[in-house]
């Protein structure tokens, strides 16, 4: 619930926008930090273990942030849940994907993700909504507080998880398994490119940190929960279409056209502001583009090494997110928000060349779906 203010709520605590960027930032290199050895962990040791232990941090974490009185405590709270973030990120798209691929239907996986997917959106819509209410009416803090219920509701969901069979042998060690996924990804030159575009799509979303503070100057602060429940909204019907969209045209073309239309409606909204420019704020396509994504990857991951590949992009995204919301704080401290953000669209940018090249390298297929893309250059993972 506190989403849409969590960086307002980080400056009234700490007394600057800037502190408060550096732990947005923080918690992104605690992830990083944590991404290798959790994505190894959830290889060798099981899935639903992994999911288990990051709900259990997580509760720590919003403890964590709702008696902060001070910086301190706000650092412990952010690299909590960096952990919990890492034991998460690789670990539950690989679950999904090693579920359906146990049952021989890994080829619905861009549907059933999409669906997965939707539903936080729906969740995440309905406690933005609350949020906003709650903050006008009592305080940012009441907001914070409020958010540690449903991360304890999480921890029991998350127990009732099933195992899914492991596939592919195991390496003999640690450093071994590491080697080997680190081999696969430089192999495999769809795989480099397609870990880049995650990487730089998500250091993007330090824009959603810093966007309810050019919100705030459209819109009242009670408003900011309704804005932030639209932009889910959007997320959910996009997740929802996701399968049906990637299937039509291909998670290639999906991405390319997702990431494009997403960077044009921003810079729309934030090179004039007006009262309309928070609805075209955002990622309108995230949804398509997110499930386009995750379907290419996993279709390059070999299965051995699944959570661990997906770790390895996941940690280089987390040092781009903590480098591009340091960066963006400095310069919305000295030349305003909207600068911020332009500079954050400046970095994505770079994406879109990648999603081309990838595009470049996928056929057209039978049935209107891409085929793993290593396989049509000679490569696997």
């Amino acid at each position: 619930m506190y989403g849409p203010i969590m960086v307002i709520y980080f400056a009234q605590v700490t007394g600057s926008y800037t502190t408060a960027a550096s732990l947005i930032a923080l918690k992104k290199l605690s992830s990083a930090a944590f991404e290798v050895p959790t994505g190894m962990l959830s290889d060798r040791l099981g899935r639903r273990g992994t999911m288990i232990a990051g709900a259990v941090v997580m509760v720590a974490a919003h403890l964590g942030y709702a008696g902060a009185s001070g910086y301190g405590l706000l650092v412990a709270a952010v690299v909590l849940e960096g952990l919990a973030t890492s034991l998460w990120s690789g670990n539950n798209d690989a679950l999904l994907y090693d579920t359906l691929l146990g049952a021989d239907r890994e080829e619905e996986f861009p549907r059933h993700s999409g669906h997965v997917n939707s539903m936080f959106q729906l969740a995440l819509a309905l406690a933005a909504a609350i949020g906003g209410v709650v903050a006008d009416a009592w305080s940012l803090r009441a907001v914070v507080v409020l958010s540690v219920v449903p991360q304890v509701l999480c921890v029991l969901v998350a127990l009732r998880v099933r195992e899914p069979s492991v596939h592919g042998p195991l390496e003999s060690n640690l450093l071994a398994h590491l080697g080997s996924a680190l081999r696969g990804i430089r192999r495999n030159p769809v795989l480099r490119r397609m870990t880049l575009v995650s990487a730089l799509r998500y250091s993007s979303e330090s824009a959603a940190q810093l966007s309810p503070v050019f919100v705030a100057g459209l819109w009242p602060l009670w408003a900011l929960g309704l804005w932030r429940t639209f932009g889910h909204g959007v997320s959910f019907v996009g997740f929802r279409l996701s399968g049906w969209v990637v299937g039509r045209v291909g998670a290639a073309r999906t991405l390319l056209f997702g990431e494009l239309f997403d960077n044009v409606a921003n810079v729309a909204a934030l090179v004039k502001p007006t009262v309309f420019s928070p609805v075209l704020l955002g990622s309108p396509a995230y949804g398509m583009s997110t499930i386009a994504q995750q379907t290419l990857l996993q279709r390059e991951f070999s299965d051995r090494e699944r959570a661990t590949m997906g770790s390895l992009g996941s940690l280089l995204g987390s040092v781009l997110y903590a480098l591009v919301a340091v960066g963006a704080g400095l310069v919305a401290d000295r030349w305003g928000i909207v600068a911020a953000l332009l500079a954050i669209q400046a970095v994505v940018l770079v994406a879109l060349p990648l999603a081309w090249s990838v595009l470049a390298h996928a056929p057209r297929p039978p049935a209107c779906r891409d085929a793993p893309l290593a396989e049509t250059q000679g490569k696997t993972a």
